[in-house]
């Protein structure tokens, strides 16, 4: 796990997304990247990712990780 980011209350993470084509069929790969530190992290499942956020320091709930968080909350406008 990576130390704590040492930086303000609110940090910028640049992700992207694309699909790839392999023997098994189509699959969704990522890559995240936290702005301040230059850190970054590839992943083929979103829970890597959201560790890597917490790994800041960065709380992220239950209902963000699943995909169910209220998307009507002014809160949880991404």
């Amino acid at each position: 796990m990576t130390e704590p980011f040492p930086g303000p209350a609110m940090s910028t993470f640049v992700v992207r997304f694309w699909q790839e084509w392999s023997a098994g069929g189509p699959r969704w790969r990522g890559r995240i990247e936290h702005i301040p530190s230059g850190r970054s992290a590839a992943f083929l499942h979103q829970e890597v990712m959201w560790e890597f956020i917490q790994g800041f320091d960065i709380v992220v709930d239950d209902a963000s990780q699943s995909g169910t968080a209220d998307r009507s909350s002014p809160s949880s406008n991404r």
